[in-house]
């Protein structure tokens, strides 16, 4: 098969709608010559059970360009009986072709799937007002001004209407080039740069073809791929490996935005199921709540609290129930997993799933798990509804906690490279914001100036009070500083912006206490008396400092006066307590954090160290090993995962420089 030219391959899909036996199928197979009822009951029964496919192929000049061009088309059923088919049919394509009969005129099922496309905001496309060789011009023309009426209310409301006949053939070809024209409308047909969005595809069908294994058909609703890279399949979790891909009959290797592609996959067919996805790995995030907009037909319905109703996303299906938020917002629960992101678009069904009730678009992924519906929830979700630069900006005023990178660009499905430009655009127009690195989070929660400077105000004058209270104390430890300033957010915010703090030298760390950079413990004249007396013990000790009692024998302190002496010590930070017999000068712990780094790095296959290793290149015993790491582990140096355990920051983030 020939290879296209992906550079300049366009392509966009068409689908049929209107109610059944306007001539829908025969209009397809007039503009491609294909027939899309394939199934032997469709042929039978002479209508569209199941969404069929057809592809017109032609080269254009745009800009000076020649451009490959593949008109294709998704033929829906008509028939009542098979509206979920419908939806799953229109939930992937670019515009739409709306067919009614010039004899029957506008009926039920026209309304229905007109509805449809208006919720799902389908605003490209034609009204096909076919079997006009059947009929007088008078009536043509009634029915022509009956369509303008149903139209001027909806998002097909520019829709130009083409008189045809699929019996002589009159009025195709000028649809037909209506429709081709449509790829010089350069802006419907920009891609968002495939680097500014990860590869989300939307399976409508599996099947085996023999020789090759597995062939999915689907629509890409995000960015690229080429062959033989990886993606993860929704519904398992599992990944698969693009194997080969084809436009209609052309063999292509690489995959984009607005394509409709078959593609052979290292996966059991007899796993996927209509609706699920094929995406980057960035993107795999199952959920069972959205919050979303939706607006219903009748102005005047009211959901029921307890009903389940019908929900059509993508090609997908749920029963779900639905929990009215404030004004349009609405919260939908479903008991098994859904797929979705920012703006996908979705139709509501009534609970015997016969009428259409309304639909709406995704706001938000991230659900709380408390105050769902409160007033600062409510104004998150209408930040939200603005494009990604607008809403980001608004974020950062309204949220407190600042907004998590992260799930920003989940949710809306922004590349890390788009993101970079949102953060450069933000700078651009003076927007004050500080980045704050947080564990667990490949991505950093951005926090506006003046929430920052209000919390390391508090944070700063906070260590400065304690300063002056407990001046022969060297600082203060993080989790009681977090409790002094009363910081409501989470730890992980008041670490990153502590974090921050520290790599400015605003404040420092010296073993787990925070200071101010200027502060000096004042010791008493009994510890400044214990501390040069002991200091040279510790010293000569090394890495196994002497247990409590045997310091008691060595300076002839009594015990209680010397535990009461290293207590304080360990307060003044001028000792650090391992365990409840042990304790080391600060510059040892930073010398055991050392060989510790330099321990990992002579481990290259990642999977971090043990206790045995860790007691065989330091020559110390197995149980001071454990206590040594266990400290680490407790003020965030070290992480343990099993029986290893891996480094978390440098040590001096740690321990201070």
């Amino acid at each position: 098969m020939p290879e296209a030219s992906e550079k300049n391959s366009r392509s966009l899909i068409f689908a049929t709608a209107g109610h059944v036996d306007h001539g829908k199928t025969s209009l397809v197979a007039n503009i491609t010559g294909t027939n899309t009822d394939t199934l032997a009951e469709e042929k039978n029964r002479g209508l569209t059970i199941v969404p069929g496919y057809a592809y017109h192929h032609f080269a254009s000049v745009i800009d000076g360009q020649e451009c490959d061009n593949t008109l294709g088309f998704v033929d829906v059923p008509g028939h009542i009986d098979f509206i979920n088919n419908m939806l799953a049919g229109v939930g992937a394509v670019d515009g739409a072709l709306l067919v009614i009969a010039a004899d029957d005129g506008i009926m039920p099922q026209t309304r229905e799937h007109l509805a449809i496309l208006d919720l799902l905001a389908v605003s490209r496309g034609a009204i096909a007002l076919t079997k006009t060789d059947r009929c007088e011009p008078d009536r043509v023309q009634t029915v022509t001004k009956e369509i303008r009426q149903l139209q001027a209310t909806t998002s097909l409301k520019d829709a130009p209407i083409f008189a045809l006949s699929n019996e002589s053939g009159e009025g195709i070809s000028e649809l037909s080039d209506y429709l081709q024209n449509q790829f010089k409308d350069d802006s419907a047909l920009k891609k968002n740069s495939n680097e500014d969005q990860y590869f989300r595809y939307l399976i409508d069908r599996s099947f085996v073809a023999k020789g090759i294994g597995t062939v999915l058909t689907g629509s890409v609703r995000a960015g690229s791929i080429k062959t033989g890279n990886s993606l993860k399949h929704t519904a398992t979790g599992e990944l698969t490996k693009l194997r080969s891909a084809r436009l209609d009959k052309t063999e292509l290797s690489e995959v984009h935005k607005g394509q409709r592609a078959a593609m052979n996959v290292s996966l059991d067919h007899k796993l996927v199921s209509r609706g699920d996805w094929l995406v980057d790995e960035k993107l795999f995030h199952p959920v069972n709540r959205l919050d979303t907009t939706i607006n219903f037909i009748d102005p005047d319905f009211t959901l029921q609290s307890s009903a389940q109703y019908h929900l059509h996303i993508g090609a997908s299906h749920h029963v779900v129930n639905i929990r009215h938020l404030g004004e349009s917002l609405y919260q939908i629960k479903c008991l098994d997993q859904m797929i979705a992101h920012h703006d996908d678009r979705f139709i509501i069904r009534d609970p015997a799933s016969q009428h259409t009730l309304g639909g709406g678009s995704v706001i938000d992924i991230f659900i709380p798990k408390r105050k769902r519906s409160s007033e600062s929830r409510l104004a998150q979700l209408k930040a939200m509804q603005h494009g990604a630069f607008e809403s980001l900006k608004q974020l950062l005023k309204a949220q407190v906690d600042g907004v998590k990178l992260q799930e920003f660009s989940s949710c809306r499905n922004i590349s890390d490279i788009a993101i970079e430009k949102l953060l450069a655009n933000l700078e651009q127009e003076n927007v004050g914001f500080h980045s704050l690195n947080l564990e667990k989070s490949s991505l950093p929660v951005l926090l506006h100036k003046n929430y920052y400077d209000e919390y390391s105000s508090n944070i700063l004058s906070f260590i400065k009070n304690f300063h002056q209270q407990q001046a022969n104390q060297q600082g203060i430890s993080e989790p009681a500083l977090s409790h002094g300033v009363d910081f409501a957010s989470s730890h992980l915010l008041f670490h990153g912006i502590l974090q921050s703090l520290l790599d400015s030298n605003t404040i420092k760390r010296t073993g787990t206490l925070l200071h101010l950079p200027s502060h000096k413990a004042s010791l008493s004249a009994e510890e400044e008396a214990f501390l040069e007396q002991v200091r040279p013990l510790l010293l000569k000790a090394g890495y196994v400092p002497p247990r409590t009692r045997e310091l008691v024998e060595m300076t002839n302190i009594p015990l209680m006066t010397l535990e009461r002496i290293l207590r304080e010590s360990a307060k003044a930070g001028t000792l650090i307590k391992i365990a409840e017999n042990r304790y080391y000068l600060p510059e040892t712990i930073m010398t055991l954090a050392g060989f510790i780094e330099q321990l990992l790095e002579a481990e290259s296959e990642g999977s971090g160290f043990s206790v045995i290793q860790f007691r065989d290149a330091s020559k110390i015993g197995r149980n001071l090993c454990i206590e040594i790491l266990e400290y680490f582990d407790s003020v965030g140096f070290t992480r343990r995962d099993g029986n290893s355990r891996f480094v978390r920051t440098n040590k001096e983030n740690i321990f201070g420089k």
